[in-house]
């Protein structure tokens, strides 16, 4: 089965997600497509949630935005840990094996594939997908897409593959931000905790002296 059409969607300030269909596909309903919740990030929000079939295959896209305030590098490790394990709870199958590939860092954004196996019903399904995270606009906000796709295991050819292969994300990525003083503080506490020992001895020392300063004199 060849792509027969493509979408695009914006995704973020500057970032859209164009996305490969396979022919004849046909919508999910969004009622039958996983809830995401991410309600317990202040700012966050879901900006794309897109299911299509045809013949066997099945198609998700999910793409969500967050503040990156507290962003420091290395995140990207949890954080695509984390996004695993949505789409592995989001497939509606039993996942027999789940292999995530390396993360790379490619031109300002992170991209990880993953590949399983599991079962759907009576039937036999192999799992293909990938992450993109990055940063987008003014505010430097995270962007995180995430796409799976799902074919009978005895299907003719690698159809997810190519599907895949014809998705990509148009626009331009920005530099990650800074990281914020509190962060930068756990780490140097980490890396240098002599350093850290002693610069925190300043601060705690000068917030005593402010405060000795702005308290209330004894009239005479």
């Amino acid at each position: 089965m060849s792509s027969s059409a493509s979408e695009l969607h914006g995704v973020a300030p500057g970032l859209g997600l164009r996305l490969s269909l396979p022919a004849g596909a046909r919508d999910v309903p969004k009622e039958a497509l996983p809830a995401i919740d991410v309600s317990a990030l202040a700012g966050a929000r879901v900006t794309l949630l897109r299911g299509v079939e045809a013949d066997g295959l099945s198609l998700r896209a999910v793409c969500v935005t967050a503040p990156s305030r507290q962003w420091v590098t290395g995140l990207e490790e949890l954080v695509l840990d984390r996004a695993s394990g949505l789409v592995r709870g989001g497939l509606g199958v039993v996942i027999d094996r789940w292999d995530a590939g390396a993360i790379h860092a490619l031109s300002q954004r992170f991209e990880q594939a993953f590949e399983g196996a599991g079962r759907a019903g009576a039937g036999a399904v192999v799992i293909h997908g990938r992450h993109v995270l990055g940063f987008a606009g003014s505010e430097r906000d995270a962007v995180l897409c995430s796409l799976a796709c799902l074919e009978p295991s005895q299907g003719t050819g690698d159809r997810c593959g190519a599907l895949l292969g014809a998705t990509e994300i148009e626009g331009a990525f920005v530099a990650p931000p800074e990281p914020g003083l509190l962060v930068r503080t756990i780490f140097l506490a980490a890396e240098q905790p002599g350093a850290a020992t002693a610069a925190l001895g300043v601060l705690a020392a000068a917030g005593v002296t402010v405060l000795l300063a702005r308290r209330p004199r004894p009239r005479p």
